[in-house]
């Protein structure tokens, strides 16, 4: 009866879209092509977002607002986590600038007070030393303005106009200690003056080559003219011990214009490392 029932019964073909077999309705897909039934997978996905309705529908509403509730909660505790971290990096931060601060101020004296008293003493000085410089330097009494130079430690002195002078009155002074003590090492050693004594063999060359250059210096017309004459000597030295050739003084010259005149040790040890 039921192989009749189900014979007697109409059942609704489908054709596949995509080999043409006729199928029964119902079916996810073509049991011939094995094609996906396009509408009867739409069909089962809304009726599970119904059902899903369905249930969304069944949830209690005093549940929903418990859930609304403790996702406030955590919001507000994640602010403030956040709240008070930030204010704990920016009260480390003015600490540690006030520590600065006071570094700077108690410790290194440069208040706005601190700074007042050494500019006033500053001009003080000037006041009294500058004429004494003035008075030296008219009678050109070099070694005169290096002694003077050599017992002060007023910052004050960098302003006297002529001080480049007493810059490359130093240099001399220092090439004659230099001397000395390169070849007393090269006596002890029985080597040549940069394996005896690098360091010393160049801070020799960059003395005497500073006073080389020295008109490429910030300095009175006057004064080039001065250290010209003085360091005669010292620049003659320098040309014989260092056998320099006129290319390597050319690169040398290039150094001191980018420096305004001046050389680094570093640089002229590096200079002789590579000769």
């Amino acid at each position: 009866m039921e192989n009749n029932a189900h014979r007697g019964k109409r059942v609704k073909m489908l054709r596949c879209p995509n080999c043409g077999a006729l199928y029964e309705e119902g079916s996810l897909h073509c049991p011939y092509c094995r094609s996906v039934d396009d509408y009867q997978d739409e069909s089962e996905y809304l009726e599970d977002l119904d059902e899903l309705r369905d249930r969304l529908g069944e949830i209690p509403e005093k549940t929903l607002k418990e859930q609304t509730k403790a996702e406030r909660r955590q919001a507000v505790g994640d602010i403030r986590r956040v709240f008070l971290r930030v204010l704990r990096i920016a009260c480390i931060v003015m600490l540690i600038g006030f520590i600065f601060v006071l570094i700077d101020r108690v410790l290194l004296g440069n208040s706005e007070e601190n700074r007042n008293n050494r500019q006033r003493e500053e001009y003080l000085w000037k006041q009294e030393n500058f004429p004494k410089l003035d008075e030296l330097y008219e009678k050109k009494d070099y070694q005169g303005l290096l002694e003077f130079a050599r017992g002060e430690d007023s910052g004050a002195i960098y302003d006297w106009e002529h001080y480049p002078l007493i810059e490359a009155l130093r240099d001399m002074d220092y090439i004659d200690h230099d001397i000395r003590y390169i070849e007393e090492r090269m006596q002890e050693k029985g080597t040549d003056a940069f394996t005896a004594d690098p360091d010393g063999s160049a801070m020799l060359l960059r003395n005497q080559l500073q006073l080389l250059f020295f008109d490429k210096r910030e300095a009175e017309e006057e004064d080039k003219k001065i250290v010209k004459e003085l360091s005669a000597g010292y620049v003659d030295d320098m040309m014989t011990r260092f056998a320099l050739t006129e290319q390597e003084l050319e690169t040398l010259e290039k150094m001191a214009e980018k420096q305004k005149g001046y050389l680094y040790i570093s640089d002229c040890k590096k200079f002789l490392e590579n000769r």
